[in-house]
């Protein structure tokens, strides 16, 4: 459970947002900010006055929401009026005139539902911005769900060797360690705010297959086992020589870590191996710029410098465009979160932000090598909380 005084100062940054914005209440309606905000995702609205106390209201299932939640009040709500009624009060005396909602992720019906019909004389802003600025600075007790997040990713890595043999294919590899991380306690639900893009538990792949191009806006994809759901893990028999790549997303109470690791039967081909000890070093010399107060674009314009200097540009973070034009995400209740380390991006590290760097390089027909950590920002650097050796791992 989420402990109250979190709750309680989450949302007061997100008040103190909207009053700067001038708008008079926020209604939240996506389940992860409604778990950020409440610490429940029963279905239900939050509705957040620039000033003074929330109001839950809550469809189903209200006992689940009072148990979950240590918001007070929580309301019943028979239907969609009752937001509407819920929001004039939390407002006060005066009829509210700006309501903000999550536009980027509420569908245009429910869009148009709220703007016709529930609230028909105010003007409807987008609040979403405010909300993914307030979670992109994780307090310590995130900080301490991630590192848990992290503790089940090193025990799904060092499963590998013990588990990975030749003959078996990349569904069986990612089945079996699923299974050890469902054992540890991942909860297996990936959430993602953009539009369309999907995620499985990770991306286990193998040799030629790793290069392989899928819809997803990622480095690498895997052709999957159907065009329905065209990423991840295939029915490849993996072989002596492939390097696999174990790229999982582990979620622990809500909160996600993402990690990479390479492993292979025996000696790897040697310009992959080549390729390995480059990301090596890209983490390495990383490590040394990344602190507070560097600017995220002007990262990612070095990591891309070191990528042609060292001769690798041509294959790095894919082998076919478009390519990715970022080198980091954030990452936290969802994995497209705020910071991006991308391409024109201003914004500057700061203290308690958390995000995954993935340096990779994609070579078509033979495979990809590449090391991922989810770092956090610290006041002098940062910290990968991914504590899993970074060699290539012989088996």
């Amino acid at each position: 459970m989420i402990p109250a005084n979190e709750i309680a100062n989450r949302i007061a940054a997100l008040q103190a947002l909207l009053r700067e914005s001038g708008v008079d209440a926020a209604v939240i309606r996506q389940n992860a900010d409604l778990f950020y905000l409440t610490g429940t995702v029963q279905d239900s609205h939050l509705i957040v006055p620039s000033s003074g106390n929330p109001i839950f209201v809550v469809r189903r299932s209200l006992a689940r929401a009072e148990a979950e939640s240590p918001l007070r009040p929580i309301i019943q709500m028979k239907n969609l009026a009752d937001v509407r009624e819920a929001t004039f009060a939390v407002c006060g005396t005066s009829e509210p005139k700006t309501i903000g909602l999550e536009l980027d992720v509420i569908p245009a019906n429910a869009f148009f539902t709220y703007d016709k019909k529930i609230f028909p004389k105010q003007q409807i802003v987008d609040i979403s911005g405010f909300i993914r600025q307030a979670r992109m600075i994780k307090s310590s007790w995130e900080i301490q769900i991630m590192r848990d997040a992290a503790a089940i990713s090193k025990l799904v890595a060092e499963s590998v060797p013990h588990l990975l043999t030749p003959g078996m294919t990349e569904l069986e590899l990612c089945a079996e360690l699923e299974a050890v991380s469902r054992k540890a306690g991942n909860s297996g639900m990936v959430r993602m705010r953009t539009f369309n893009l999907e995620m499985v538990f990770g991306h286990i792949l193998s040799g030629p297959n790793a290069a392989v191009p899928s819809y997803t806006d990622a480095p690498t994809g895997g052709p999957g086992i159907s065009p329905a759901f065209g990423q991840g893990a295939g029915d490849r028999k993996i072989t002596a020589g492939d390097i696999v790549s174990v790229d999982t997303m582990i979620i622990w109470n809500g909160y996600a870590n993402d990690q990479t690791r390479n492993f292979c039967i025996g000696q790897p081909p040697p310009r992959l191996a080549s390729a390995y000890e480059f990301v090596q070093s890209v983490h390495a010399r990383f490590r040394n710029l990344a602190r507070p107060g560097a600017v995220t674009g002007e990262l990612y314009e070095d990591v891309w410098r070191w990528a042609r200097e060292a001769g690798w540009a041509a294959w790095f973070m894919g082998c076919s465009d478009p390519r990715v034009t970022f080198v980091a995400h954030g990452i936290g209740l969802e994995i497209d979160e705020f910071p991006f380390i991308a391409q024109g991006q201003k914004l500057e590290l700061q203290q308690g932000m958390v995000f995954a760097f993935e340096p990779k390089v994609v070579i078509p027909d033979e495979g990809i090598a590449g090391l991922e950590n989810t770092y956090l920002v610290t006041s002098d650097g940062i910290e990968s909380l991914n504590t899993t050796t970074e060699e290539l791992v012989i088996i």
